[in-house]
């Protein structure tokens, strides 16, 4: 009986050996655990909480390009989950998701100098286009090796806003303002580095149903009709410092 035990134990060393990607996976698990990231050791059953403070560094996927150039902008995040419920080799649960973004588009504005000659000068302006997101959802994690990977979706409520530079005065800017319902998903990678506490990459998208148009065209006069649905969509990569415990 002892015999057979060490000859089977023998060959899943030998399997673990001519293995190097499940062998690499668990030296680097164990490693990981060894400074402290006890949530790596977890069985899937137990309970995690999850909390992540993160930069946005958004797109703007949807409508709203047509008055932001270039459609790139920035903003930050807060996301907490706790995931109390087995799911197979995964744990599910529900969070809260959080954040702002901003984009911004220049514009230079010409406007007659004083004096008798009238100079024209030029003035640069920005127009603003942000998103304000509060959300509740559900989601996953999975543990895998060293790592932690985070799924999620839900929906909540959008504040947003475009402050349109007309002309050099900025009480002359026109600004509208929505409240609107929004869905959103996003997924990460955590990787634990020191007693559960690491950084996190990833994305999410948000999509807000909001009816409020502005104006297009940026040279448009102050007054001039709203013509576009500008409050859809936004994609963000993030990057994230996060605890787990």
């Amino acid at each position: 009986m002892v015999p057979a035990m060490l000859a089977s134990r023998t060959m899943l060393a030998g399997v673990l050996a001519l293995t190097p990607g499940v062998a690499g996976a668990a030296d680097a698990t164990a490693r990981s655990i060894d400074r402290g990231n006890s949530v790596l050791a977890k069985d899937t059953g137990e309970r995690v909480f999850t909390a992540a403070a993160m930069l946005r560094m958004g797109i703007v996927a949807g409508a709203g390009d047509v008055v932001v150039q270039p459609p790139l902008g920035f903003g930050f995040g807060l996301k907490l989950a706790y995931y109390p419920v087995r799911a197979g080799p995964m744990r599910f649960g529900f969070g809260f998701n959080g954040g702002h973004d901003r984009f911004m588009s220049r514009r230079v504005l010409v406007s007659e100098g004083p004096g008798d000659l009238g100079e024209p000068v030029s003035t640069a302006r920005w127009s603003v286009l942000t998103h304000t997101d509060l959300a509740l959802g559900l989601g996953f994690q999975v543990p895998a090796g060293p790592l932690m990977f985070e799924l999620g979706a839900g929906g909540g409520l959008g504040i947003s806003s475009y402050r349109r530079a007309v002309d050099i005065d900025p009480l002359n800017d026109e600004v509208t303002v929505a409240y609107s319902p929004l869905v959103r998903a996003d997924v990460s990678m955590g990787i634990p580095i020191r007693n559960n506490q690491g950084i996190a990459v990833g994305v999410d998208l948000q999509k807000y149903f909001s009816d409020k148009r502005v104006v297009t065209v940026p040279d448009a006069p102050r007054g001039a009709p709203p013509d576009s649905v500008v409050f859809d969509l936004i994609l963000n990569v993030t990057v994230a410092y996060q605890m787990w415990f």
